[in-house]
């Protein structure tokens, strides 16, 4: 299966499709969920550790077949296409997207691929929050990134979430832009990949303010529920997802 059709296929899928779906992942390490670290000349950081440790806890808690790696890319690389889940982590002013790499995220996003953009500076008032708002009208000049309801089906993908929450609880709500009935695309002011990040040596690299470990324990939780909603769109919108994982435990 190529996996540009894997990807558009991907929305269509529900519970009864986790399982075909993890067993088309185990065709090898290239073809395991990974990590795609979106780099640009500037404003942007590498977190690598932070999103072994997610894939981690996705293979610990999921049905799905990933691989604990990330692999940095130009946003004009055509090998973002190996990978249906995106991170753009980043503490200072992005430079503006040249018109390939724009071009090339935009069929990524509408083929089905999954960005999440993680703001690492803890401030209200950054560049990178200004240049990153720029950077996705720029994607979509007609979508505009709007907060996401309490209902949206990535609090409850995998876990029910009552609060997105990250390294620090600087917003209580994520935003997105809205294609069709999904958002390809998520926007964390909390930095979660602060949360989840690790020395060499194991230990976590930074505390999280304000909720100490039970803080950490919720954002590793939120970014759980990001992968399991880039693979399977909103199927949880359907209750009876929700009530059948809920009798299996499988949610807290």
């Amino acid at each position: 299966m190529k996996r540009r059709s894997f990807l558009q296929g991907l929305p269509a899928l529900g519970i009864a499709g986790m399982a075909a779906r993890s067993r088309a992942f185990a065709l090898g390490t290239a073809g395991k969920v990974d990590v795609a670290e979106i780099q640009l000349p500037s404003g942007t950081i590498s977190r690598p550790e932070a999103w072994k440790r997610l894939l981690f806890e996705v293979i610990d808690t999921t049905s799905v077949d990933a691989e604990p790696r990330a692999i940095p890319l130009a946003p004009d690389d055509p090998k973002l296409f190996d990978h249906p889940f995106a991170v753009l982590c980043g503490d200072g002013a992005l430079p503006p997207l040249t018109d390939a790499a724009r071009q090339q995220l935009v069929r990524y996003l509408s083929y089905g691929g999954f960005l999440l953009v993680d703001d690492a500076t803890g401030t209200l008032e950054s560049d990178f929050d200004k240049s990153a708002r720029r950077m996705i009208t720029d994607l979509f000049p007609t979508r505009p990134l709007e907060t996401l309801s309490d209902k949206h089906s990535v609090y409850r993908s995998f876990f029910m979430i009552s609060e997105p929450t990250g390294r620090i609880g600087l917003t209580h709500v994520l935003e997105g832009v809205a294609h069709g009935s999904t958002d390809p695309l998520i926007y964390s002011r909390n930095d979660i990949s602060g949360a989840l990040d690790r020395r060499p040596d194991g230990s976590d690299r930074l505390p999280c303010t304000p909720g100490g470990e039970s803080q950490r324990r919720e954002a590793v939780k939120l970014a759980v529920n990001l992968v399991i909603y880039a693979l399977t769109s909103n199927y949880k919108q359907d209750q009876a997802h929700v009530n059948e994982l809920m009798r299996e435990g499988r949610l807290e």
